[in-house]
């Protein structure tokens, strides 16, 4: 649809006057931005293909609102409705629209102490959450990397086999909980007063929640291993936890997984790359030094005791 067609679309379906509406960007969805008498609003149109994450994703954030977490305020539509059909029936898809958040994505550097606040309550609030969540395991976290090193016939695949084994027999039998799988800072809002909201639970899963607090404490630089990615990580880590922990118990074994599950988020988010860009997105000489990278990372933190 264009420009026209969304603002009839909106005037029709939602309870509101729409002076305009500016294209946003393009990924998962499809977003704008909906400006309306007095306010804006974001509008989420998504696609057919990821119309079951979308739809999950949907029932989590309602779920949020109606225990007043803080989230961006999804807009009902005319007749009471979280989500509408969008064109074709059959193509699947549907909008979503959201008040409005002015600010910028929060930074772990200056945010620590709110952040692990807040993820505490987030985690204690979705402890109860009785919907269905995916259980991702060893094949997700490990093993669709190495599936796709044997389908580049790369070399050294024995390496990242024997790394990834190790990963996961370490960290196998960690409590499981919610997770919500992709808490990097741009996934948590703060607005101009300061409030920080959460965003996206596309990613939604049953696994170990302490890969939040690695995903938002990451300091480290993803394609280059540098040598002060471990200190600053380390140090945002101490301050999430602190507060954290006051809100939500956490075990010694959870937290020194924390080291472990940062190697395994590089397993993880290679594999979501190749699985977007396709297998060509990375060459030999790069994946040489992501394994370089991870062989740093280990070191390090050896000699500073947490591996």
């Amino acid at each position: 649809m264009n420009k026209e067609e969304i603002l009839f679309f909106l005037e029709e379906k939602y309870p509101l006057t729409v002076r305009k509406v500016e294209f946003l960007r393009d990924s998962g969805s499809v977003a704008y931005t909906v400006y309306g008498e007095d306010e804006k609003f974001f509008l989420r149109i998504t696609k057919p293909t990821y119309y079951e994450t979308t739809m999950s994703s949907l029932d989590i954030h309602l779920y949020l609102q109606s225990r007043d977490c803080n989230v961006p305020k999804i807009i009902f539509s005319k007749d009471g409705k979280a989500c509408v059909p969008f064109g074709a029936k059959e193509e699947k898809s549907n909008a979503v629209l959201y008040e409005f958040l002015e600010g910028e994505e929060v930074s772990p550097e200056q945010d620590a102490e709110e952040i692990g606040r807040l993820l505490g309550k987030f985690h204690n609030v979705m402890a109860e959450y009785t919907g269905q969540l995916q259980e991702p395991g060893k094949d997700f976290f490990v093993g669709r990397y190495i599936e796709i090193l044997r389908k580049k016939n790369y070399k050294r695949v024995g390496e990242y086999v024997s790394y990834g084994n190790g990963l996961w027999e370490a960290l196998k039998e960690l409590p499981r909980a919610y997770c919500h799988g992709d808490m990097y800072s741009g996934n948590i809002h703060k607005t101009a007063n300061g409030k920080l909201y959460l965003l996206d639970f596309d990613t939604s899963c049953r696994a170990f929640s302490m890969y939040d607090l690695v995903l938002i404490a990451n300091r480290t630089d993803y394609f280059e291993y540098k040598e002060d990615g471990y200190r600053k990580t380390k140090e945002v880590f101490r301050r999430v936890l602190s507060e954290y922990q006051k809100v939500r118990k956490v075990t010694e074994e959870e937290i020194n997984a924390f080291y472990k599950l940062m190697a395994l988020y590089h397993f993880s988010l290679q594999a979501t790359i190749v699985e977007i860009f396709g297998l060509d997105c990375i060459d030999e000489a790069f994946i040489d030094k992501q394994l370089d990278w991870l062989y740093c990372w280990k070191e390090e933190c050896r000699r500073n005791g947490t591996w």
